[in-house]
């Protein structure tokens, strides 16, 4: 996608065509999005969006990868404010710090569930797989670091201890942001001292099962 011209507008502007498509795209999919009324909310002719994106498969593509963009560099922050701290301490900053960004950022992860169930298009697809092999190679990094350090046991197979660290993050955000998907006590919009207690039980677990000498 050639994004020349996009780009040359300024930072301001730019950011106000994200925030339009990414409320338009996290509210109704990528199949009951509208063109209109993204820019009758922006204030923008039609066809500057074409300009810009060439159609509305462009338009989103930009929007998810963007929204990806702001996801990994939040993660990338965790990582290298964490690196020095045990894998376990890790673990729980990472959970915590989950619920506060997707506190800040509740559109992108509505973006990410409405697309994930819309279910149907190909290259929403191809981005998925993209993000879980992200996410994937990030755990992954995570428990060899601490592997390394002797953190937790020598014997885990890493791929199995990724698939469930990358299966607990990503139902640990859901019970959070999704109302269906709580569970007794419930973590559905939860408040901070429930968060914590369920971050440490759930820890905990982990311990039993990853810290070396169990």
């Amino acid at each position: 996608m050639d994004l020349r011209t996009f780009n040359n507008l300024d930072k301001k502007k730019q950011n106000r065509i994200f925030r339009a498509a990414l409320r338009e795209f996290s509210e109704r999919g990528y199949a009951g999005a509208s063109i209109n009324r993204i820019v009758a909310d922006l204030g923008i002719a039609k066809g500057s969006i074409f300009q810009y994106f060439g159609d509305k498969q462009g338009l989103f593509e930009f929007v998810f990868l963007k929204a990806v963009e702001i996801v990994k560099d939040h993660l990338k922050k965790v990582r290298d404010e964490t690196t020095d701290l045990n894998f376990f301490t890790r673990i729980e900053i990472l959970l915590v710090s989950g619920i506060a960004f997707l506190r800040k950022n509740s559109r992108i992860y509505s973006l990410y569930t409405k697309i994930l169930y819309e279910g149907n298009l190909k290259f929403c697809s191809d981005l998925f797989t993209s993000i879980r092999r992200e996410s994937f190679d990030f755990l992954s990094e995570m428990i060899r670091l601490a592997v390394s350090r002797g953190e937790v046991r020598s014997d885990l197979d890493i791929a199995c201890a990724t698939f469930y660290l990358d299966s607990l993050l990503d139902r640990f955000l859901q019970a959070y942001m999704l109302e269906h998907f709580g569970s007794h006590p419930g973590l559905y919009k939860a408040k901070d001292e429930d968060i914590n207690t369920w971050v440490k039980g759930l820890v905990s677990l982990l311990r039993k099962g990853m810290e070396k000498g169990n």
